[in-house]
């Protein structure tokens, strides 16, 4: 039968990147009834939508022999985020916490946003990300479609507001400020842009301060950071910003060291509230050592253009504000119709499987086990997309396992705190526990070679105070 067959390449209306698909037809048959994909052209497609934690594990462990792998992320890159509020203020330079969706091989990658999925045609519906030119007018974005035989759902969250008046999320905007937030010195601190620009914009409010034509109640509110939220990405932003203010500030700007103020604000009783209670209470003792102001038991009323007010009427200047609150669902999860948790997340069982929908997946912060649900972290979501990768590969019915690793807090330079799964650590034993950990967990050789660079230039020569 081979021998009287005959090849048909035919264009699929996908945009170009999508690979050509090749069917075979059999002379004298109706080619509706007789069409079967080649099994040595046409692999199954698995599409995974985000390029987070659990989606990049998963893409990167896929067997790219068994399958045709796209990832559509509108990021290019995975971000290692423990190490974003090093970013910051110059600790570590953007370029060593990132990796390249395109440096796993044998992987499409596809630059858009997913607007809609079909699932009943097994389409995810795309928006590119650019506005093209052609003959010289900018057209509008180009909408398109992508099929899946297996879907993986990855997108992870937006940052959580939780409405409080005069601060919006504009994180799911193909227009988005690089702050996330539709104020100029209120900022998310979730991605690379976000920590571009709180670095960017301490670093102009220090200029502005040594301006001489600057008042001093301006200068004031310009050297006056408010850090809201007690999670540990508040921790350590707080504490970078500290070591930065204490080795850099007192150095490069002399006549501005010891006039700035940190504050920092939580609703919650205690920081960390989260690891336990005696490195609540070790955290909580080093800031108020450090004259970092906690107003814990307080939560955000209103963001205004220059200040906080918070509950109980008092309203705090500041030139830089950083929101980390928590996270909260996309929206685009929100309106798929499928089954959600009460905080908006994609609810699956013990196989990671979307129900009732075939070949759909859902890992990291945007899903949900009902019956033994996982908080949103980091390791929850690698272990997630480490499993997929199993499953796909060896078609493994094995129910997926979390292994809870311990959680970890940098407090500076020299210290941090540590919850082992059981054992807790302070002081200089958890830090190098915690950078240990951190640097043997790196992708590429080429970070694991960086990153201990910008540690010991940061030290030994001072962080950089660039604005570009």
């Amino acid at each position: 039968m081979a021998g009287s067959c005959r090849l048909v390449t035919v264009k699929v209306s996908y945009p170009t990147w999508w690979s050509q698909r090749r069917i075979v037809t059999q002379p004298g048959l109706s080619s509706q009834l007789n069409i079967r994909l080649l099994s040595s052209g046409v692999k199954p497609q698995l599409v995974v939508l985000g390029a987070g934690w659990g989606g990049f594990r998963c893409a990167r462990d896929v067997d790219k022999t068994k399958y045709d792998v796209t990832v559509v992320s509108p990021r290019n890159h995975f971000l290692f985020t423990p190490l974003l509020p090093s970013t910051t203020v110059g600790t570590l330079e953007f370029r060593c916490v990132q990796e390249p969706v395109r440096t796993i091989k044998g992987v499409k990658y596809v630059q858009a946003s997913a607007r809609d999925i079909d699932f009943n045609s097994k389409e995810v519906h795309c928006v590119d990300l650019y506005e093209h030119m052609e003959n010289g007018v900018k057209q509008p974005r180009k909408e398109f479609k992508i099929n899946y035989d297996k879907l993986v759902l990855g997108m992870g969250t937006k940052s959580n507001t939780f409405g409080v008046p005069g601060i919006a999320s504009t994180e799911e905007d193909l227009d988005h400020s690089n702050s996330g937030t539709n104020r100029h010195n209120v900022f998310f601190l979730k991605q690379l842009e976000h920590a571009r620009a709180i670095r960017n914009r301490i670093i102009e409010c220090f200029e502005r301060a040594s301006s001489s034509f600057v008042s001093e109640e301006e200068k004031k509110r310009l050297l006056t950071f408010v850090v809201v939220g007690g999670g540990p990405t508040s921790i350590e932003f707080t504490s970078e910003l500290y070591d930065f203010l204490e080795a850099d500030v007192s150095r490069w700007y002399p006549d501005l060291a010891g006039k700035y103020e940190v504050v920092l604000v939580e609703a919650g009783k205690h920081l960390l509230a989260s690891f336990d209670e005696k490195l609540s209470n070790y955290v909580e003792k080093l800031f108020k050592k450090r004259n970092i102001s906690l107003l814990t038991g307080e939560s955000v009323k209103e963001v205004n253009e220059n200040s906080i007010t918070i509950r109980s009427g008092r309203e705090v200047q500041f030139g830089v504000c950083v929101w980390s609150t928590g996270n909260t669902a996309l929206e685009f999860v929100r309106q798929l119709q499928l089954p959600l948790s009460g905080d908006g997340r994609i609810l699956v069982d013990d196989r990671l499987r979307v129900p009732q929908h075939q070949g759909v997946y859902a890992l990291g912060d945007c899903a949900v086990s009902q019956d033994r649900p996982l908080a949103m972290l980091a390791q929850v979501a690698n272990q997630q997309g480490k499993y997929l990768g199993k499953v796909f590969n060896k078609d493994m019915e094995k129910p997926f396992n979390y292994i809870f690793m311990g959680s970890m807090a940098q407090l500076g330079t020299w210290k941090a705190v540590a919850d082992l799964n059981g054992p807790t650590v302070t002081g200089l034993a958890a830090f190098l526990a915690w950078r240990s950990a951190y640097w043997g967990y790196q992708v590429s050789v080429t970070n694991k070679i960086l990153i201990p660079m910008y540690w010991f230039k940061s030290y030994w020569f001072g962080r950089d105070i660039s604005k570009f």
